[in-house]
């Protein structure tokens, strides 16, 4: 069981602690963990008598302290799934990608709230943000919306009026003891329900995100006047108000301990819709000199946004289920809310194939049925391996560094080919080109100007990294069929793309020639217009002596293609099903393809 949890900052400053079983001095036990801790170090450290899982993200620790007497009770992989998970928890709260030091520092509270719901007693219970988000409501240190009307200075002007008098003529009217008692109760309740209006106008203004400033007054107006007539109700009949009827009343507890805890009750839409998102990441790495493939691999998973009302049951058919597809179904894992049996059924159609109730699994077994949670979740996540025969989506066909020392020109010439469906074409398409290794071996001109040609796109050069950026963006989808083509392909940028870089090399007679003739000449220099290359290269590169490393010998290519899967995974149907509402929905499916953080070529 975890004893305690901590979130530091990159330099392993507490931030926020959590102190969970009751230690006696949580700064010796931090101070246990600063001395194992080093740059490279495991996930997984010991120091006197303590077990330290720690995580890393962005700029932040999260570190979760277990004794070594609790060892053999808890899993340690268990607490460092739990750390990751915390991560994107406090992504989804605070909206951002990034967590920093000051976003941590700002919303303490918020990040202590959501420490004792998602662990009790070092036992993790349960770190679902769509569970989370109906019970936890601290209110985040967001920029809040601005109303800019005169309708709200003149009602708050009217209502501190209206306040001001009733508070005299109460004042007035109190020595007047027949009439008082009765007049002051009055008064008393009119106040109160003013005074909750302003306090409410408050809350909805912070809370009420989901409007962004379109026709948020109207909206606050009339939520305010139900209120208060509820308000008036409940005052009159005696009914406690607590304030906070705007939101569900309820314990996370009941909601986990349901059979379907992943989804609470009484959720409604005025209009249902399901979107299901095939994201598909290539990873694809190869020695482009020796022809040698090192990595071949798609990671893919199915991303899902439910907007649907009460508990609807989804059924999803899924081709590589259909095709029992060995390899997606050993190296896939699905959200826990895809019902188990329709995984065994599927099981026993592998197994059970030539018997009669095989027949009757192999029937049954092609869908999924689930109960979705609501918002966004992962419904799928699996890895497939491609052969090494198969063509990569984005193939650097030829690449050639060609020096020309006789006229000093130095030439570097790239041709990229698509091999995908002629019918889908690429949203995104960029190439980095390193060039730390010509930088080392040639003496380059900068202060002469820089060359660049491109059938399609353009090119940018990164001064500072030393590497050229070909933006293509949309580059249609070629499959070549026959080898007598290919010269025809060289010359049609939909087929192949060329990019040709040309750098000036420096010539020393021509420089010591220039300088003879400025020392005779009573001419001014040529005005010289544009940025200075060579001067910003070596204000950048004077202080850094540029060394070669695995990275710079690496053309990595970025692309993404809508409406495509790499692994050819399609979704055959999808139905949604809700018995007791019976309402239209609306699903929605779209595939794309991304290049992996890892698509390159070793050149």
């Amino acid at each position: 069981m975890s004893s305690s949890l901590f979130i530091l900052d990159e330099n392993l400053e507490l931030l926020v602690s959590k102190n969970i079983r009751a230690l006696p001095s949580l700064s010796s036990v931090l101070s246990s963990f600063k001395q194992c801790y080093h740059d490279e170090a495991p996930p997984i450290l010991s120091q006197n008598d303590w077990f330290f899982i720690h995580l890393k993200r962005d700029f932040l620790h999260f570190v979760s302290v277990i004794h070594t007497t609790d060892k053999p009770n808890i899993d340690l992989m268990t607490i460092l799934a739990f750390l990751e998970q915390f991560y994107h928890l406090l992504q989804e709260y605070f909206e951002i990608k990034v967590l920093t030091k000051d976003v941590i520092l700002d919303n303490v509270l918020l990040v202590l709230e959501l420490m004792d719901e998602c662990i009790d007693f070092g036992i993790v219970q349960v770190t679902d943000p769509s569970i989370i988000k109906d019970y936890i409501r601290v209110k985040v240190n967001l920029p809040k919306i601005k109303i800019d009307n005169e309708e709200w200075s003149s009602s708050e002007e009217s209502s501190s009026s209206s306040s001001n008098s009733s508070s005299s003529s109460s004042s007035s009217e109190y020595n007047n003891r027949k009439k008082g008692k009765s007049k002051k109760k009055k008064k008393k309740k009119n106040t109160k329900g003013k005074n909750m209006g302003k306090s409410k106008l408050k809350s909805i203004m912070v809370n009420n995100k989901e409007n962004k400033g379109i026709n948020v007054v109207e909206t606050v107006k009339e939520t305010l006047r139900n209120k208060n007539d509820t308000t008036k109700a409940n005052v009159d009949e005696g009914l406690p108000n607590d304030g906070n009827d705007l939101y569900i009343n309820g314990d996370i507890a009941k909601t986990i301990i349901m059979p379907i805890s992943w989804r609470t009750k009484g959720i409604h839409y005025a209009k249902n819709e399901f979107f299901l998102d095939v994201i598909e990441r290539v990873q694809y790495l190869m020695d482009f000199e020796k022809g040698i493939i090192r990595k071949n691999l798609i990671h893919g998973e199915i991303v899902c946004r439910c907007y649907l009302s009460g508990m609807p049951k989804l059924k999803i058919s899924i081709n590589k289920i259909l095709n029992r597809d060995a390899q997606f179904l050993s190296n896939s894992s699905f959200h826990q809310c895809v019902s188990l049996d329709s995984i065994k059924t599927i099981e026993k159609r592998e197994e059970k194939e030539d018997d009669d109730t095989g027949l009757q699994a192999a029937a049954d077994a092609k869908e999924l049925e689930f109960v979705p949670p609501d918002g966004e979740f992962v419904l799928c996540q699996y890895e497939l391996k491609r052969h090494v025969k198969d063509a990569p989506m984005i193939k650097l066909k030829d690449f050639q560094i060609k020096p020309k020392l006789k006229k000093f020109k130095i030439q570097i010439e790239t041709k990229i080919q698509t091999n995908f469906k002629p019918t889908n074409s690429t949203s995104k398409l960029n190439v980095k080109i390193p060039l730390t290794k010509v930088f080392q071996e040639y003496r380059i001109d900068l202060s002469k100007q820089i060359r660049f040609k491109s059938n399609i796109g353009k090119v940018v050069f990164n001064l500072s990294d030393d590497f050229l950026l070909w933006e293509i963006q949309a580059m249609k989808g070629h499959r070549e069929h026959n080898t007598n083509k290919t010269s025809q392909d060289d010359n049609d940028p939909d087929a192949c793309a060329s990019m040709v870089a040309e750098f000036p090399l420096f010539n020393q007679e021509e420089y010591d020639r220039l300088q003879e003739e400025k020392k005779t000449s009573m001419n001014p220099p040529p005005l010289r217009t544009g940025p200075r290359l060579e001067e910003l290269y070596r204000q950048v590169h004077d202080q850094q002596i540029a060394h070669v490393t695995p990275r710079d010998k690496l053309v990595a290519i970025d692309f993404e293609i809508p409406y495509c899967t790499c692994s050819g995974l399609k979704i055959e149907y999808l139905k949604v099903e809700e018995p007791q509402l019976q309402y239209q929905s609306f699903p929605w499916v779209r595939y794309k393809t991304t290049s992996d953080d890892e698509y390159a070529y070793i050149v």
